[in-house]
């Protein structure tokens, strides 16, 4: 049984934890329409790669060696009595996987500094039309800390209009907030008939009545060609989950998320937080 301990060294114990995880894993939806719920799909699927050991040799070895159920009872036993060796592992494994994903994460924010245009993408703007300083905002529009960092913003772009490019990205934490994706698809379709600020400004004002009800409403207050905007709704997810993705590659986790050229600003951020940030980019 000793030569077991040193199971930590080789592929061996990845692989099992790593069969566990996998075996775990649901499979990928096959098409968008498969997805129940597209931003925790989205989520699901970047939270899985992650999990996934990236070594192609031991990914190998995962699928070309058997785990026995006697292999896997000497393997359960030593950690039983070694828990330890197996502490060692996923610490070491979670160290080495942070330090991947915040260099990646880096290295995002860098290509986002660098091509404004792809970042902004189809999404809507507002403000300064030169785009030289851009303020990304990730947000949930049932989020009460958007909401109040939505005031902050207001006066932020009022007095930086035409040197700051605000653009909105969908990033609705759907776990924790049921009208979050259905407000986005709502937002999403009056940008189609170019409302989205005033349609915004209507979520943010009113959180409490969010509903099937407040949508079709201030759609009919706004004007919107009603057929339309409820069959832009039901096209609405791949934009969403697109943001989604984008937020996550940039290390968003919560909402809401500023990043203004590179300088990322979390949480309900004041007036003071964003002019901080404008300071920091205009020294560079």
């Amino acid at each position: 049984m000793n030569y077991l301990l040193n199971l930590w060294r080789l592929p061996i114990l990845s692989l099992v934890l790593s069969s566990l995880m996998l075996g775990a894993m649901p499979a990928q939806a096959a098409s968008q329409s498969d997805l129940i719920d597209p931003i925790v799909a989205a989520d699901k699927s970047i939270a899985a790669e992650q999990l996934i050991p990236p070594l192609a040799s031991e990914t190998r070895l995962a699928q070309s060696v058997k785990v026995t159920p006697q292999l896997e009872k000497q393997i359960l036993e030593v950690i039983r009595r070694n828990p330890d060796v197996l502490l060692e592992v996923l610490q070491k494994y979670a160290l080495e996987q942070q330090q991947k994903e915040q260099k990646a994460q880096a290295e995002a924010l860098k290509q986002a500094r660098r091509n404004t245009k792809a970042l902004i993408g189809n999404s809507p703007t507002t403000g300064a039309s030169q785009r030289q300083i851009v303020m990304v905002a990730f947000s949930d529009f049932q989020c009460p800390f958007c909401a109040t960092a939505d005031r902050n913003v207001k006066q932020f772009m009022t007095k930086h209009k035409d040197k700051v490019t605000l653009v909105y990205k969908y990033f609705p934490l759907t776990q924790i907030h049921p009208e979050a994706l259905p407000a986005a698809r709502a937002a999403w379709a009056a940008n189609k008939q170019g409302k989205f600020w005033e349609y915004h400004d209507a979520l943010y004002a009113n959180q409490a009545k969010l509903g099937e009800g407040f949508y079709v409403e201030t759609a009919n207050a706004l004007k919107l060609d009603l057929k339309k905007f409820n069959a832009d709704r039901k096209i609405a997810d791949d934009a969403i989950v697109e943001d989604f993705k984008l937020g996550r590659k940039l290390g968003v986790d919560g909402t809401p998320t500023f990043i203004l050229n590179g300088e990322v600003v979390t949480g309900a951020a004041s007036l003071a937080d964003l002019e901080k940030a404008l300071a920091q980019v205009t020294k560079k």
